[in-house]
């Protein structure tokens, strides 16, 4: 594939954005996109994505150097389908609403893990005794 440039330019009214797209020894290539529309084209790129890594080993988040796009204070939703697992729905700034399914036994962990680390280990207190 031809090496390509990409811009992006979010409209004033924040209505639609427009892209460009510019490959490598041709014309540009010009979208204007609602965000509605930019939503569908998000969810296709992630098809084609899931379709270019299958088959690849994941990677191993716990190493140094993978980025990983996080969410700060995101409105998120929690729904248990016991005995089965649970699904965890949030609002991602960058791809919108994302979520993913637990098996119980994953759930078990996360739940383990949460409880060693913030209940049973004592915080440390900024007042004097």
């Amino acid at each position: 594939m031809p090496d390509v440039r990409m811009a992006f330019q979010v409209a004033q009214d924040r209505q639609a954005v427009g892209i460009e797209i510019v490959p490598l020894g041709q014309s540009p290539l010009q979208l204007v996109l609602r965000l509605d529309e930019l939503d569908k084209l998000i969810g296709e790129l992630g098809n084609a994505r899931s379709q270019m890594v299958s088959g690849q080993p994941q990677p191993d988040l716990e190493r140094e150097g993978v980025t990983i796009s996080t969410a700060a204070n995101a409105k998120w939703y929690l729904k248990a389908f016991p005995p089965t697992g649970a699904l965890f729905a949030f609002d991602h700034p960058k791809f919108g609403p994302v979520g993913l399914t637990l098996p119980r036994e994953q759930i078990a962990k996360i739940v383990s893990f949460l409880t060693d680390r913030f209940i049973l280990q004592p915080t440390q207190s900024t007042e004097k005794h």
